[in-house]
């Protein structure tokens, strides 16, 4: 387990490589005891650990970049490592229109507004803003000033600067709502006695000027009001960690397995050709169960013509009862020589109290509890897969077998429990228990993980979509993130370095969710927010192991 040290340490070799690609970029917080600052990737501290806490900021626009600070009940604001804010503010609000706005505790509730980079648009503050919209490629503001006189500005968003004061210190301003698309339209008064003044502007190399013509080239914006405040309310960390949900099974005797049957040769006289110049095309079969009468049957459909249609009774052992016919997703497809069966449905029944499956095998699979599961989309598994359980030795014990009747895995687990680590239903892959260890599995019969941790929780992300597995061995704690770059999923094992719990991943720090070039490049870097067994945050660490914190 990896330290922060101070700028005189010389940082240890392992970690040079990522260093190097984000020393100059990412801004950690980072905790000495009680007091949070910031540092860098490499451990260097950037501001000295002085706050109470540092937060870090919830609107997409800005990412976490933006850091909340407090200090004695106060709130200021860090961007990009530096200290734009000090902490003397009741509230601080980022939008998502490119400008933060602060708010002093005073009785008038003063405000001033930042631009994106921290930059103040007013310098003195202001009871309210009315405009705050994108013009062209600047701004425009009218906002009350503390001396109830009113201004309207041109902010240019590239210089950082006020680049033209159409209005300031007026008595009253108002903006027309039936302006055209391309015209701004102005009441005013200077002063409470002068006449009400009205003038249409338009946009001309960054400025306002009076409309002489129309001007299509330009375009304002339409959706300005007067008396609109953008002020919304803040946002405090919250953490949910949902709990771990296992499946419960019912116990059933064992079963038996019923006598076999043999499909029908398929009809092939229409198919066949002796020419050595034509390719032969495979035959293609639908397969279904059905119940007439109170009888079993199987259905053969010859390359999905109706008029070739054979139907056989399906013989099932004496005494069998509660036949269900359930319907197939993902129509399974077999091949057997030239032919390709695909099955519409299975089927499910009970004989001497012992459950059986048929669905492509020619003897039914017997189970005493049965779960159907529907992998979503991103576990690229086409169809349904059937969790079997029956007893061995006085112990439960679960097969997974796919859509044709196939055991996924020669391995029976103790459980299986459906992890949804995008928290959307599309289980991608599962946590299953063999002798008491814990490991991954996909649909497909593959192995993300070994059964050989101690334990796997499933958590749910705090900030962006999805969630993470936390596994644990040893007494250390590790994680494993799915993601979906480009479509296909990617898992991220950090292996047990950690003696401390995991409360929170971000895939793509300073990013607030997974971010990803045109080539598919993670932008950013992985950081992992841990907490003590009590749930109390502790702070960051990085993948390699290094915490962002000490004492």
């Amino acid at each position: 387990m990896k330290f922060i040290f101070s700028r005189k340490f010389t940082f240890f070799s392992l970690s040079l490589l990522s260093i190097s690609a984000y020393a100059q970029e990412l801004y950690i917080p980072y905790r000495d005891g009680n007091l949070w600052g910031i540092s860098n990737y490499a451990g260097s501290e950037i501001i000295t650990p002085k706050f109470d806490s540092l937060q870090l900021n919830e609107q997409d626009h800005y990412d976490f970049n933006l850091l909340h600070t407090f200090k004695d009940e106060k709130r200021g604001m860090l961007l990009n490592g530096k200290e734009v804010l000090l902490p003397e503010f009741k509230n601080i609000f980022p939008t998502y229109k490119g400008f933060i706005i602060a708010e002093y505790g005073n009785d008038k509730k003063s405000r001033i507004i930042l631009d994106k980079d921290g930059t103040k648009i007013t310098e003195n503050p202001i009871l309210s803003m009315w405009i705050g919209e994108k013009y062209g490629r600047n701004f425009i503001f009218h906002v009350l000033n503390e001396n109830m006189k009113e201004d309207f500005f041109v902010w240019d968003p590239k210089e950082h600067k006020i680049s033209q004061y159409l209005f300031k210190d007026y008595y009253s301003i108002s903006i027309l709502e039936n302006i055209d698309d391309y015209e701004l339209g102005i009441r005013y008064r200077k002063n409470e006695t002068d006449p009400l003044s009205e003038v249409k502007m338009v946009m001309n190399y960054n400025k306002l000027e009076p409309a002489t013509s129309k001007n299509f080239n330009e375009k304002i914006v339409k959706d300005t009001y007067r008396n609109r405040d953008y002020f919304g309310s803040t946002y405090q960390e919250t953490i949910k960690q949902p709990s771990v949900v296992y499946e419960v099974y019912k116990d059933y005797d064992e079963g038996v397995r019923a006598p076999s049957y043999t499909p029908p040769p398929p009809s092939t006289g229409k198919r066949e050709t002796n020419d050595p110049g034509v390719k032969k095309q495979p035959i293609y079969v639908g397969v279904s169960y059905s119940i007439e009468n109170d009888f079993p049957y199987i259905n053969y459909h010859y390359n999905h013509v109706k008029n070739e249609k054979t139907t056989k009774r399906l013989k099932l052992p004496r005494g069998s009862k509660g036949i269900k016919i359930e319907s197939l997703s993902g129509l399974p497809q077999k091949k057997v020589g030239d032919t390709i069966y695909t099955y519409s449905n299975y089927m499910t029944f009970t004989h001497k109290d012992r459950n059986q499956i048929l669905i492509s095998e020619k003897k039914p699979t017997e189970f005493e509890t049965i779960k159907v599961i529907n992998p979503g989309y991103d576990s690229q598994y086409n169809g349904q897969v059937f969790l079997l359980g029956s007893k061995k030795n006085g112990k439960m014990k679960y097969r997974l077998v796919n859509n044709l009747q196939q055991m996924i895995f020669t391995d029976e687990f103790d459980d299986v429990i459906l992890n949804d680590p995008f928290y959307s239903n599309n289980y991608s892959n599962w946590t299953v228990i063999k002798d008491e260890k814990y490991g991954v599995v996909t649909p497909q019969g593959k192995y993300i993980l070994q059964p050989v941790y101690d334990e796997i929780v499933n958590k749910k992300i705090t900030y962006g979509p999805g969630g993470f597995l936390q596994i644990k061995k040893d007494g250390k704690y590790g994680l494993l993130k799915p993601v979906i770059p480009n479509g296909s999923i990617e898992n991220n094992l950090v292996e047990p370095v950690f003696s401390y719990p995991i409360r929170n991943i971000l895939m793509s720090y300073p990013y607030r969710s997974s971010q990803y070039t045109s080539d598919g490049t993670p932008q950013g870097t992985m950081m992992i927010v841990l907490e003590d067994e009590k749930g109390k945050l502790l702070g960051f660490a990085n993948k390699l192991g290094q915490l962002y914190f000490k004492n």
